[in-house]
């Protein structure tokens, strides 16, 4: 069985992507990408544009390998959309290049309003070509399996499958958005006894006080008990969206071993962590704010050639399973576009 990671926060966009093969069978979980549209005041640099464009590039190659594609919800950095914007994948870039693959979700009834209408742009190409995975489901010859629903973590009101592809003590579990929160998911982890766990992290970005420290511990717990039912464990997403996130999966790395890990350090990749990066990229390459409107940027092919020299310098100056912080980035970055090729074509945004 093999496992690439497409899409996480640690290898430079937002989204949970991932492609399993197993023997005749091809599983894409969750290919969708996105950026977050503000941050800091701040939309999405060009370099952060740039690793969406290498995203859409690998999305949309295995998406045409696929026999099946899952998507857990519809958040828009987990499946195709019919409106994206820029940094998106767009619908119309994948529905025509693959009409044999199953698509499994979540039952209509289960959707939220805002979920609804994408689902109906999907399935207009899909068509009978759906299979909805609700509660315990799995496929004829028993290698997918699906649970739930569960909490999309501390949401309400979205709800999110999860999905074991392969058979013990083999098996991969893709445990979508529930963030270490949801204590039925950690049970069926158990249950299933999985080789690898790919999970969400608590979005601790977005939290202060009692409730991050409360939401923490809760997630620190589970994630030790993942631990004890997988040989190894994959956290990202919603964790590493920020440098204290990552401080937070570190100290767990400390305790249990690099048993657990998150996307970068699986793909043996540097932690790239661009969306909690963006004050630094903005000031150490200078562009406005609007870029993407003054350009009519449209989400393909700029980015990358203007940006691919500094992501190889990137890439080869970050050392492995570290979390810099912002004065180690900013030193990095700098270094980085001083030897690139492509640095007046970067003043030139």
């Amino acid at each position: 069985m093999i496992l690439y990671l497409i899409g996480c926060e640690s290898l430079g966009v937002r989204g949970l992507s991932c492609f399993i093969k197993l023997g005749s069978q091809s599983v894409l979980i969750d290919p969708g990408v996105a950026l977050g549209y503000t941050r800091y005041g701040l939309h999405p640099h060009p370099l952060q544009a740039a690793f969406s464009e290498i995203t859409k590039v690998l999305l949309t190659s295995f998406w045409h390998r696929a026999t099946d594609i899952v998507v857990t919800h519809f958040h828009g950095d987990h499946v195709p959309l019919y409106n994206a914007n820029p940094f998106q994948l767009s619908l119309n870039l994948v529905k025509k290049l693959n009409d044999h693959a199953l698509l499994w979700m979540k039952d209509y009834g289960e959707l939220t309003p805002f979920e609804r209408t994408r689902f109906e742009k999907l399935s207009e190409y899909f068509k009978s070509r759906i299979v909805y995975a609700n509660d315990e489901y799995a496929s004829n010859d028993g290698l997918i399996e699906f649970s739930g629903t569960y909490p999309h973590g501390l949401s309400r009101s979205t709800r999110v499958m999860v999905v074991k592809v392969g058979e013990p003590p083999h098996s991969i579990v893709h445990l979508s958005d529930t963030q270490l929160l949801a204590d039925g998911v950690i049970d069926k982890v158990r249950s299933w006894s999985p080789r690898v766990v790919i999970t969400d992290g608590p979005p601790l970005y977005r939290l202060s006080g009692a409730v991050r420290q409360s939401v923490a511990r809760k997630a620190v717990s589970n994630a030790l008990r993942l631990a004890d039912y997988a040989d190894y464990v994959i956290i990202d997403h919603h964790i590493a969206r920020s440098i204290e996130g990552m401080r937070w999966l570190d100290r767990l790395r400390r305790e249990v071993g690099n048993r657990i890990m998150c996307a970068a350090d699986y793909m043996r990749r540097p932690r790239l962590l661009l969306e909690a990066w963006r004050r630094v990229l903005y000031n150490v390459i200078p562009v406005p704010r609007n870029w993407f409107i003054i350009s009519e940027y449209s989400g393909f092919g700029k980015a990358i050639s203007s940006y691919g020299d500094v992501i190889e310098e990137l890439v080869k100056s970050i050392p492995r399973e570290v979390t810099l912080d912002e004065l180690e980035v900013k030193r990095i970055l700098k270094d980085a576009v001083g030897d690139s090729r492509s640095y007046f074509r970067l003043r030139r945004w």
